[in-house]
């Protein structure tokens, strides 16, 4: 019989007049895989991090292994074996899988390294593990899934008995994913434990041994045989009622314009030619595996990289690649894949997000504050962001609403071209079909778009058309009766 490896039992916690976690106990089994689910807001990231000791709960015990942990510190969790992982954990990219996971304990023999005993132990870990790379390789060079399982290794280095992924597969290809799923499940069978967060219903059910499902800060669900749930059961516990999955007209796409973005024989960063061409009113998805050149022209697109020949031109007037302000100007918006990094100002508010890049002026050049907390409350308004007011630091969004909070950014500019680079990454099934419906109505009002989504499913519903890409350039194209999930997850997979 499985024993309980944690224990959280009555937890309450309170921002302000906001209650995030009401009275809420979840109990993980040694060697579990435990899926914590819920919408964005749900209470997840507050409970992985009271759990973790980075937040202090109101009320609420947790014990680990027996041991009552309820008033230790971050730290003293870290040492009992408590670790939490977050999508944005990543390696330190400059030194090796050797020191990446020996940092601070690194082998030593008469004052100096011992750097042929620090590769032998690396390697021991790594074989443990069942994770099959060099130890001296620099870990800035291993895929996005290599550096995402050599995290995991660090944190199970030493004691650690309990690890916490929030969303472990964001940005990974779909080969990707299912090798890290398989990793985790080899792991949990060796009598590893994990909480797996995660707005992927597919993956909770396809992976986790046990489950419990927050909404609205209580946990209304919990129980084992995750995958004796429907995806439509699963879906409806999350969001409290069915979701309605949306599904792009086919008509849609004979109604666009006329070419809106041409794109003429681009070459970028050792890619293309490339030759693309997109109508007023048509949302075009790319697919392609990472390198295939699909994420690489999104950014020369919004000026973050420059062209090395060819054109791009918006409403048949030639951009400037390289210059983000000259893409801007020319009309295009671009949403990036990585909110955290690159797309939210984390400390600023809500309305200094919206409006970064274009502030409005009034009298004497100084800013129009009046503006800008209307302009906040009508992206609230358009785009059912959840938030107290405008002044709300950003950060203290869920990541589904600083999402829409961010989409709101470009549709205030009124683009002609939006590029988007995974819009609903980290949001959860009800705020993924908001967004989608949102660059539904985008293009039917005569936006050109361009989308690319790991998800294959997210790529065959939302567009009108797929490119693929293969090796730099495109390789071919899906429209119509061939535009289906199977058919975009096969070009998905093998690039093309």
């Amino acid at each position: 019989m499985t024993r309980p490896l944690l224990e959280a039992a009555g937890v309450v916690k309170t921002y302000g007049a906001a209650r995030a976690l009401d009275d809420v106990t979840v109990t993980v089994d040694q060697g579990a895989i435990h899926g914590l689910l819920g919408k964005n807001g749900a209470g997840k990231s507050t409970l992985a991090g009271i759990v973790a000791g980075l937040v202090r709960p109101d009320a609420g015990t947790l014990t680990l292994g027996g041991q009552d942990v309820t008033h230790d510190s971050a730290m003293s969790r870290r040492r009992a074996g408590i670790r939490l992982l977050d999508q944005h954990s990543e390696v330190l990219p400059d030194l090796t899988v050797t020191e990446n996971l020996l940092l601070g304990a690194l082998p030593r023999r008469r004052g100096l390294v011992d750097w042929r005993a620090a590769d032998e132990q690396a390697a021991d870990l790594l074989d443990a593990h069942h994770l099959r790379i060099s130890p001296r390789r620099h870990a800035g060079g291993l895929s996005l899934g290599e550096r995402r399982r050599l995290s995991i290794v660090k944190a199970l280095v030493g004691n650690g008995r309990l690890v916490i992924l929030d969303e472990p597969t964001t940005g990974l290809t779909i080969g990707e994913r299912r090798d890290l799923m398989g990793w985790v499940r080899r792991l949990a069978e060796q009598g590893r434990t994990f909480v797996y967060i995660s707005h992927h219903n597919d993956e909770v059910r396809q992976l986790c041994t046990e489950y419990t499902v927050l909404r609205d800060g209580r946990a209304v669900r919990s129980g084992k045989r995750v995958s004796s749930l429907t995806a439509e059961t699963l879906s409806a516990l999350v969001s409290g009622e069915a979701v309605d999955e949306f599904h792009r007209d086919p008509a849609a796409a004979g109604a666009a314009g006329t070419e809106r973005l041409g794109v003429r024989g681009l070459r970028f960063g050792g890619h293309g030619p490339v030759d693309l061409s997109v109508r007023a009113g048509e949302i075009v998805g790319l697919v392609g595996l990472p390198g295939s050149g699909a994420q690489e022209l999104l950014r020369v697109l919004a000026g973050l990289a420059p062209a090395t020949a060819g054109e791009v031109r918006v409403d048949g007037r030639p951009v400037a690649t390289g210059r983000p302000r000259a893409a801007l100007r020319a009309g295009i918006a671009y949403l990036t894949h990585d909110r955290i990094a690159e797309g939210v100002a984390a400390q600023m508010s809500i309305a200094d997000n919206v409006h970064l890049g274009h502030w409005p002026r009034g009298r004497h050049r100084l800013l129009d504050l009046r503006r800008m907390s209307d302009r906040a409350e009508r992206v609230r308004r358009d785009l059912a962001v959840v938030m107290t007011g405008p002044d709300q630091q950003i950060n203290r969004l869920s990541g589904g609403n600083q999402q829409k909070v961010l989409m709101g950014r470009l549709l205030s500019r009124e683009p002609r071209v939006l590029v988007l680079d995974e819009p609903t990454v980290g949001v959860d099934v009800a705020a993924k079909e908001e967004i989608h419906r949102l660059i539904d109505r985008v293009a039917r009002e005569g936006v050109a778009v361009l989308v690319r989504a790991y998800d294959p499913d997210e790529t065959a519903r939302l567009v009108d058309r797929a490119v693929l890409f293969s090796g730099g350039s495109i390789d071919g194209e899906l429209t119509g009766d061939g535009l289906t999930l199977s058919a975009v997850a096969t070009a998905q997979h093998v690039g093309g």
